[in-house]
C-alpha cells in the first residue's frame, strides 16, 4: 500500500471526491436519458396517431368510391390532397421518430460510459478498503505475536 497505515487509523479513499464527481455525473447522464426517451415515446405516439389519422381518412376515401356515386369531384380531389398531406406529415414524423432514437442511442453509451467511469473508481475503492482491512489484520496479528512473546518470556523468566 502507497500510505502508512497507523493503529487506530479510519479508512480514508484518497480518489473519494473523484468518486463523488463521478457520481454526479452518471446521475445527470441519467436525467438527459430520461429527457431523451421522453422524447422518443412523444415523438412514437405522435407518429401513431399520424398513422391512425391517416387510416381512418383513407377508409372513408375508399368508402366514398365503394359507394360508386361521386356527386362532388372537388371534394373527391379534396380528400386526396388531405390524404397525400397526411401522408408527408406521416413521413416526417417518422424521420423525426428516427432521429429521436439516434439521440437516445447516443445518449444511452454516454450514460454507460459514465457508469463504467464511477464503477472503475467504485472497484478501485474496494480493492484499497481490502488492502487497508489486510494490512489492518497484519498488524493486529503482529500486536498479538508481540503479546504472545512477552507473556512467553515473561513466563519463562518467572520460572528460572
Amino acid at each position: 500500500m502507497a500510505r502508512e497505515i497507523k493503529a487506530g487509523k479510519k479508512f480514508k479513499y484518497p480518489l473519494e471526491s473523484v468518486l463523488k464527481v463521478k457520481a454526479i455525473r452518471e446521475k445527470k447522464e441519467q436525467e438527459k436519458f430520461a429527457q431523451r426517451q421522453k422524447e422518443y415515446y412523444e415523438e412514437k405516439v405522435m407518429e401513431e396517431k399520424i398513422e391512425e389519422d391517416k387510416k381512418t381518412h383513407s377508409e372513408e376515401f375508399k368508402q366514398m368510391f365503394g359507394k360508386g356515386k361521386i356527386s362532388d369531384f372537388n371534394r373527391v380531389l379534396q380528400r386526396r390532397q388531405h390524404l397525400n398531406i397526411l401522408k408527408e406529415e406521416l413521413d416526417n414524423q417518422i424521420e423525426k421518430v428516427v432521429q429521436a432514437s439516434h439521440k437516445l442511442e447516443k445518449q444511452r453509451e454516454k450514460l454507460l460510459d459514465t457508469m463504467k467511469d464511477r464503477q472503475i473508481i467504485e472497484k478501485d475503492k474496494e480493492h484499497k478498503l481490502d488492502q487497508y482491512r489486510e494490512a489492518v489484520k497484519q498488524m493486529e496479528i503482529k500486536f498479538l505475536d508481540e503479546i504472545a512473546t512477552l507473556r512467553f518470556q515473561r513466563e519463562k523468566h518467572a520460572q528460572s
